[in-house]
């Protein structure tokens, strides 16, 4: 697996986690970071530089309901379901 496979993995994680406990949900980088545990590989960085590339329109396969919009230097993170 490379860098951008385990950060995808670990991220479509988080996001399982957010939405079995929360439904939809709302947060920033930081929010979202915190619920990134499952690889200690993953930094801020690497999440960063995926949120980046979903903002700007590309589609990442398991993240379809994920928007991403960025604000300033943060991303604002939307999970729908």
């Amino acid at each position: 697996m490379n860098k951008t496979q385990i950060t995808v993995a670990a991220v479509k994680e988080a996001l399982g986690f957010i939405a079995s406990n929360w439904g939809a949900w709302e947060g920033d980088l930081h929010t979202l970071m915190a619920n990134v545990i499952s690889d200690e590989r993953v930094t801020t960085h690497d999440v960063r530089g995926l949120l980046h590339a979903i903002s700007m329109g590309d589609g990442i396969e398991g993240l379809e309901g994920l928007l991403v919009e960025k604000q300033g230097a943060n991303y604002k993170v939307k999970l729908e379901r």
